[in-house]
């Protein structure tokens, strides 16, 4: 619809400058003779406005000359331009972002959870369960709403501007895998690997029974507890923040399949 909109004032705009010039044709080609004799009067020229830099043009411009040791506070530097959510911007203050953030998609790749890297992100409350009749164990719903927070900064990152800046940052990224990942193996690989693997964690729609082990808990269903470490983390997150970092997950991916050379 917008680029149908753009169409339309652009050959409305069209007829306008064609109208323009026929009436000025017609005008200077009159007998001379036949009009008054006007003082020109030489028009001011209208400034014209700088055009405003891409999404891209901008981070480019940030990142010139960073190098992977000296990324952090670049990445602070850019986080404005991919959500206005605060709480993100605090989140930044811990140091090798761009090392954190491939180490915790490696790690979700391989199944494994990335809680070892996003310790900031872990909850000031504790887990909670509820004993039904008959003494089955099912999470505590207040549990889920611990992670209401990190599901809604997910959320609220701009799509566009998200896929923008990982391939600006994404020399920085591969010299980060290279650091940690087999010789000759691509980063994009591992990305799309923790896409897959956290888009087919199920969404739990009825209360989630676990058993209760010496100092943890299992899922008291056999399937879930068969699911990677990074799953079964994620799931803990509750089914309505699941469900909401699934969409923008696919929304990113989406958006980096559209890119060129994707």
């Amino acid at each position: 619809m917008a680029s149908e909109n753009r169409t339309i004032i652009g050959i409305f705009v069209a007829l306008i400058v064609i109208i323009a010039v026929a009436f000025g044709w017609w005008y200077l080609s009159r007998d001379s003779a036949d009009e008054p004799l006007e003082t020109a009067v030489a028009a001011t020229p209208t400034p014209v406005p700088e055009p405003t830099p891409t999404l891209e043009e901008r981070l480019s411009s940030h990142l010139s000359g960073t190098t992977l040791n000296t990324s952090d506070i670049v990445v602070r530097e850019l986080v404005s331009e991919i959500s206005a959510n605060p709480k993100l911007a605090s989140w930044l203050v811990n140091e090798d972002l761009v090392r954190r953030f491939v180490a915790s998609v490696n790690n979700i790749s391989s199944g494994v959870s990335p809680r070892a890297h996003l310790d900031f992100l872990r909850p000031k409350e504790g887990f909670e369960v509820d004993q039904r009749r008959g003494g089955a164990l099912v999470i505590e719903t207040d549990s889920y709403g611990r992670y209401d927070l990190v599901a809604q900064v997910f959320a609220s990152l701009d799509t566009d501007g998200t896929v923008a800046l990982y391939g600006e940052l994404k020399p920085l990224i591969d010299e980060a895998y290279a650091e940690i990942g087999p010789t000759n193996a691509e980063f994009d690989d591992r990305l799309d690997r923790a896409f897959d693997l956290l888009l087919a964690a199920p969404v739990l729609e009825e209360p989630a029974q676990v058993e209760q082990l010496i100092v943890t808990y299992a899922w008291a269903d056999d399937r879930l507890e068969a699911l990677s470490g990074a799953q079964r983390h994620f799931l803990r997150m509750g089914p309505d923040n699941v469900r909401l970092i699934q969409g923008k997950l696919r929304e990113l991916r989406a958006a980096l399949a559209a890119q060129p050379g994707e």
